[in-house]
């Protein structure tokens, strides 16, 4: 049995960390209630693969260490519903690309990746336009959603023209995606499955757009809707704090109290859910 391991790369990109209950079937050395896998050498993207009892686990680090980005990480690594392992490396996502230093792009090009699908509109990427090599082509979708009377609903809420984004406006925003860009999801989800080397997507956070499609993605390679959900929720994780700490500051200055805006700012099982059902997902796996 293939079986996917997200691990924890340390700081030195020396070690894997791992649950110490699932590092001692595997002979690792305990630190805590984690165990360290040791690297032969220091990497940003390893996958190192371990067979016990008749089961092959394949190890790596979900998240890539970059300094300009929080939610750069694989899509791949997940089991499937019929016992297979969806590859690691092949498949990324990502928040905007705008703070990427000169030695993140540096790892971004041993990742292999050398096609980058931007989903978001022209006045978002003009102002933060992504620095990609000239070894790396930015195919460009934008798709632009609704989210409470708003296209850029960050600037309505610093401009005290809404004070809140509930549930239920995200709901309405991934419908409104779905509607007003159906056909866009559906060419970035095929680029996206069909490009033969390394590929990105990235919207602005990460995690709408970008969640809409990688969930495509990883449903049509056979991977359960609660691992896909799963997945999706690690935007929460790896986001929304940081970003929360960014608005803070100008939300009160807005006088915005920041709580309100939690369901913007963090991952919607419901929204997604619904997103994919009016994408009629049955028809769309069989394209």
């Amino acid at each position: 049995m293939n079986t996917p391991v997200d691990a924890h790369l340390s700081q030195d990109h020396r070690h894997l960390l791992v649950a110490a209950s699932l590092g001692s079937k595997l002979g690792l050395r305990p630190i805590g209630p984690l165990a360290a896998l040791e690297l032969d050498d220091a990497s940003c993207a390893p996958v190192i693969e371990r067979e016990v009892d008749n089961t092959r686990y394949f190890i790596a680090n979900r998240r890539i260490p970059l300094d300009g980005a929080t939610n750069f990480r694989d899509a791949g690594g997940r089991r499937t519903e019929n016992g297979d392992l969806v590859e690691w490396r092949t498949h990324y996502r990502s928040e905007n690309l705008v703070k990427l230093t000169s030695r993140d792009w540096e790892l971004v090009e041993a990742l292999g990746i050398d096609m980058i699908l931007d989903l978001r509109h022209d006045d978002e990427s003009g102002l933060a336009p992504s620095k990609a090599p000239s070894s790396i082509s930015i195919v460009q979708i934008p798709i632009v959603g609704n989210l409470a009377g708003h296209v850029d609903a960050t600037s309505a809420l610093l401009d005290g023209k809404i004070d809140r984004i509930d549930d239920d406006a995200m709901r309405s925003m991934y419908l409104d995606l779905v509607a007003q860009h159906g056909q866009d999801l559906l060419t970035a989800f095929e680029l996206y499955r069909d490009h033969d080397h390394p590929v990105l997507v990235h919207c602005t956070a990460g995690k709408d757009r970008t969640g809409i499609v990688v969930a495509l993605w990883q449903l049509s390679q056979g991977v359960s809707p609660r691992e896909v959900l799963e997945d999706y929720r690690l935007s929460s994780l790896y986001r929304t704090l940081p970003r929360f700490l960014t608005l803070r500051p100008d939300l009160l200055a807005a006088h915005v109290n920041p709580r309100n805006i939690h369901s913007y700012i963090s991952t919607q099982n419901e929204s997604l859910a619904a997103a994919l059902e009016a994408l009629d997902l049955n028809s769309v796996l069989r394209r």
